[in-house]
């Protein structure tokens, strides 16, 4: 079992992360739900996220390697938004 810690949920039986919004740069924002980033993204099935288990219409679990920083469009991991 691993649990998201940040909203403590185990990653792989919740839906999806309850984090709704981070702060990047000084600046508040939404974060952007699994199945709805951009095209070049690999959403894999669709149905959950390959890495951290969020399901479709769902918020991915921080940390995640395939969240999409709302700031930039980039990578949120690598992305430097979260420095």
């Amino acid at each position: 079992m691993a649990k998201c810690k940040y909203c403590n949920k185990d990653m792989m039986k919740s839906y999806g992360c309850t984090i709704t919004t981070i702060e990047l740069k000084g600046s508040e924002y939404s974060r952007i739900k699994y199945g709805c980033e951009s095209k070049e993204f690999d959403l894999g099935d669709g149905k959950r996220c390959h890495d951290c288990g969020a399901k479709k219409d769902y918020y991915h679990h921080l940390d995640c390697d395939t969240e999409q920083c709302p700031r930039c469009k980039g990578q949120l991991i690598s992305c430097g938004c979260l420095e």
